[in-house]
């Protein structure tokens, strides 16, 4: 019988696995914050941002690696709709702009998000098969997230490949049309010009690359779009990483003391009156 999710994904989830998700996410922000105040002090220590970033991460290791990107497309091809994120290069880039903006998204709102609306939630087989895409997709997050705080270096979009006039080309329109969709899940605030010009990046496939017109596009073209996107990405999720780095603590609350009567008995158990014992 199917395993239908009529809300939300996140609803139907066991509370232990929410509460793994949940924390993964905060640890991997806070590693986020204390990496950038590390590297704000001293840039000799990046050798030990790349041992240690994976500390954060269970139970969702990283990184995922292509039989299971393929396994979690075929999750998507298989329960998506025409309203749903239906390819892993636009799940990637989802998921890019999702780790990469000013607010924390919980899982609850981006979940539901992929499917689309709430008539687009899928029937899935079983709830061993739901897990497992929580797990796939969790995993590939971890992925992104991780790379591009400790490592954005090595940060490459997923995006396919086909064979033209005996070259690879990458092809980067859905990649940047599932940032583009990330982007609707929080707002974003104004950005400085830098940072507009590599969102404009990450626009200009979907104005100047409509599918239907892909081959008057030279191979040049398009791996140069590839290119942009990539830095792009790695110019934005820097921009907001600074900014969170930079944002005071929480302040704590103030735990009043507890008011103990003169004539009450005292808290340390002697069985004196308070006033005569630990009063004075």
């Amino acid at each position: 019988m199917p395993f239908r999710v009529d809300l939300l994904v996140w609803d139907a989830i066991p509370a232990s696995f929410k509460t793994n998700i949940e924390q993964n996410l905060l640890c991997c922000l806070n590693a986020g914050d204390h990496r950038h105040e590390r590297m704000s002090s001293s840039s000799d220590n990046d050798k030990a941002h790349h041992a240690d970033r994976g500390t954060c991460l269970p139970p969702f290791e990283s990184p995922s690696d292509n039989n299971e990107l393929d396994e979690l497309e075929t999750l998507l091809e298989h329960h998506g709709s025409d309203h749903s994120i239906i390819s892993m290069s636009m799940l990637d880039g989802f998921l890019t702009a999702v780790v990469s903006g000013p607010h924390l998204i919980m899982p609850s709102i981006w979940l539901h998000a992929i499917w689309g609306d709430e008539q687009d939630q899928p029937e899935w087989q079983s709830e061993a098969e739901l897990e497992r895409f929580i797990d796939l997709v969790m995993r590939h997050s971890n992925d992104i997230a991780t790379t591009l705080t400790y490592a954005p270096e090595d940060y490459f979009p997923v995006a396919p490949e086909f064979e033209r006039h005996g070259e690879w080309v990458p092809l980067i329109h859905d990649w940047c049309g599932g940032y583009l969709g990330g982007l609707e899940l929080a707002p974003w605030p104004t950005l400085p010009a830098p940072e507009a010009a590599a969102l404009a990046m990450i626009a200009e496939p979907l104005e100047k690359m409509p599918t239907s017109q892909l081959e008057a596009l030279s191979n040049e073209h398009l791996q140069e779009q590839a290119t942009k996107a990539r830095f792009a990405a790695r110019i934005l999720h820097a921009h907001f990483l600074a900014q969170r780095s930079e944002r005071p603590a929480r302040p704590q609350p103030v735990v009043a003391p507890i008011k103990i009567g003169r004539n009450a008995s005292c808290p340390c158990g002697s069985g004196k009156k308070y006033k005569q014992c630990c009063l004075h």
